[in-house]
């Protein structure tokens, strides 16, 4: 194909990147303005200028998904012989299995699939998750960190154990997998670089096969993956590398934008592009997510602008609890499904997996089809699954009759959640006060801690409900949950860093309160930097409709509910978003943490219809807030409406609902004096 065919389509930016097919080249790409499609036809261009045949390139990326993609793009562009691409462990592999006999005459080892396997008995030993010392070890060796380096370079990291205790951890299980006669994926990066540097004959052996090197999502790139690049090019300077430090998010890996942002402390004469020419999104989504990153760095400050046509305005919503929020965000994804936009084309992201449990009832109530993208359904969860039975055990045993009661003294039994909590502390070892150090522990421990909360939930709703109710209450959330849709056709549960590369026609952000997003754990200003860029990556993921949300009140991991506040990223986002430094908005924030239903005027009346509501919700086997939140249960009794007509009236109440309810609640007002 000649190179102005392939120019054909290209912003001016575009082109000037796939015109440059010398190295070295760094293209920094905004989200959602066409990397892929500038460096497949940068490498086209190549070809057909007679720079490099097809045999000679080698393009890196990260996943199987990304380096599939980028074969069938090129595959598609009339090259005469395929262009390799892989993951960067792909291509190690491929080399390590190929030169192993020439450099050692030990047999070649076998890849260990997971760590976790050698950690267990060290976890056992340690009181930690073994998948948080696997964590800990991958981030050590992608920084290329031995174990008598690590406890110097992890001072003060949040880390499951002390830097001196998880050094002979660490240790320990390198001894194990020599032993053994294995290799981890992080080794397949460190032995194949070591085979290059320290065998000249395999050096030039693969830098004669391999000669130009594209590297895809550099800003994720770690020094492990930085060496064995440095490895391939030798003395070459025969690299293009393309990627956008706003989307580092990954630096709990070892990655790193340094290697982006500092390409020429490398490659001194190298050619920088910027590309801000967005695709995706339309120019009110851009002006938000332009917004999110006021505080970089004028000098690294990209500002996208959009090539798409004008659409709504982002949504702000701050809502009473975090039940009124799911009612909302339920009620706005139904309107766009009636609309005609396809579930599959509506996203719904939140900060950790365990908040995905509200979401999943919440749709399911409304009979909206779901899937959650990465770890899988709420109930289908080890922890989850493990606490289930514990708890189902439990509650075919008798209650213990607390100290100091004789047995034929009657006592108030304890709330549900409280028994909830006592059973998976003494059977589990979950502590609801203390979050515990380590993301795979941490990620245990909200998952646990939704258990209470849905047992909370309950109680709240009938003091009378015992440790059996809610078993039989999860258990039933559980057969649903495991008849959930397919991902086809079905709205898009998921956490932030799940979002990354995907792309939706909504997108609803949630729960973006201080304690969520930023995370809790996130300590210093480089962790809440990234925290920033979390909420960037998911408001770039919409192409139209962008919805960010929070709630004033919300259960903590204990099942106490705690007045929350809005993340500080929101504040001066746009028009309904929080503001910064106003007092005003202080005070709202101040005066409306209370539910609608407390201090009602017509107290008798909001217990009654809290009453039905409950019964109601049982009968139609739903949670509670799928029948009415409490803010319309609250402008029901304040209107006290008699007809239809009149409840159609109410904020919160269509027409499906005056059908299905509203003789029964006309009858409860009607019968409830003033």
């Amino acid at each position: 194909m000649p190179t102005a065919s392939l120019l054909d389509g290209l912003n001016a930016d575009q082109r000037a990147a796939a015109r440059t097919t010398q190295g070295p080249l760094c293209i920094i790409a905004g989200a959602g303005t066409g990397k892929t499609r500038t460096i497949t036809h940068r490498i086209a261009c190549q070809v057909a200028e007679g720079v490099a045949s097809p045999d000679q390139i080698l393009a890196v990326t990260f996943t199987d998904k990304a380096a599939g993609e980028l074969r069938q793009r090129l595959a598609g562009m009339g090259l005469s012989r395929p262009v390799r691409a892989a993951t960067f462990h792909a291509a190690a592999w491929a080399q390590l299995r190929w030169f192993w006999h020439r450099a050692d005459d030990t047999p070649l080892p076998e890849v260990l699939a997971s760590k976790v396997r050698l950690l267990v008995p060290l976890a056992r030993r340690t009181s930690t998750q073994a998948m948080d010392l696997a964590t800990e070890i991958e981030w050590a060796k992608a920084r290329r960190l031995p174990p008598d380096d690590y406890a110097v370079a992890a001072a003060g990291r949040d880390a499951p154990l002390e830097p001196e205790r998880m050094a002979g951890v660490y240790a320990d299980y390198e001894r194990a997998k020599d032993e053994a006669g294995l290799l981890d994926y992080e080794d397949m990066l460190l032995r194949a670089a070591a085979l290059i540097q320290e065998h000249p004959d395999i050096a030039a052996e693969v830098r004669d096969r391999y000669r130009f090197f594209t590297v895809d999502e550099f800003q994720d790139v770690n020094p492990a993956q930085f060496a064995l690049l440095r490895a391939w090019l030798g003395p070459s300077q025969q690299v293009c590398v393309v990627g956008d430090d706003d989307q580092t998010i990954y630096s709990f890996t070892g990655a790193t934008a340094d290697y982006l942002l500092e390409f020429r402390r490398w490659f001194p004469t190298a050619a920088t592009v910027t590309l801000t020419e967005n695709y995706r999104s339309t120019p009110q989504v851009l002006a938000l997510a332009n917004a999110v990153l006021w505080n970089k760095r004028a000098g690294q400050r990209k500002r996208l602008s959009a090539t798409r046509a004008g659409g709504p305005a982002p949504v702000f919503g701050e809502h009473t609890d975090d039940e009124a929020e799911r009612e909302a965000v339920v009620a706005a994804i139904r309107g766009l499904v009636e609309e005609e936009i396809p579930p599959g084309e509506i996203a719904v992201a939140y900060r950790v997996n365990s908040q995905s449990e509200g979401w999943e009832q919440a749709l399911r109530g409304a009979g909206i089809p779901y899937a959650v993208r990465g770890a899988g359904g709420f109930y289908q969860r080890r922890e989850v699954r493990q606490a289930l039975t514990v708890l189902r055990a439990a509650a075919s045993r008798p209650e213990p009759v607390p100290l100091g009661l004789k047995q034929t003294t009657p006592a108030r039994p304890p709330r549900a959640d409280k028994t909830v909590s006592r059973v998976l502390r003494e059977q589990m070892g979950w502590n609801g006060r203390a979050e515990p150090e380590g993301e795979a522990a941490r990620e245990r421990w909200r998952n646990l801690g939704a258990l209470v909360e849905v047992a909370a939930g309950l109680a709240d709703d009938d003091a009378t409900t015992t440790l059996a109710d809610v078993v039989t209450e999860l258990s039933r959330r559980e057969a649903e949950g495991a008849d959930a849709p397919s991902a086809g056709g079905a709205v898009t549960l998921l956490t932030l860093h799940k979002t990354k590369g995907l792309e939706f026609s909504a997108v609803f952000l949630v729960a973006l309160e201080e304690g969520l997003l930023p995370i809790s754990h996130a300590k210093t200003d480089e962790a809440v930097q990234e925290e920033r860029r979390l909420l960037y990556v998911g408001v770039t993921r919409a192409r139209r409709q962008l919805s960010l949300s929070w709630a004033q009140r919300r259960p903590g991991y204990a099942g106490k509910v705690v007045a929350r506040r809005p993340s500080r990223f929101l504040y001066n986002l746009g028009e309904g978003a929080p503001v910064s430094g106003s007092q005003q908005a202080a005070t709202r924030l101040r005066t409306r943490t209370a539910s609608p239903l407390d201090g009602a005027e017509d107290p008798a009346l909001v217990q009654r219809l809290r009453d039905w509501r409950r019964e109601r919700a049982r009968a139609d086997d739903v949670p509670a807030f799928v029948v009415f939140s409490d803010r319309t249960l609250a402008a029901l009794a304040a209107q006290r409406p008699s007809t239809p007509r009149a409840l159609l009236a109410v904020s919160g109440v269509g027409p499906a609902k005056v059908k299905r309810y509203g003789e029964d609640l006309i009858r409860v007002i009607a019968q409830t004096p003033t």
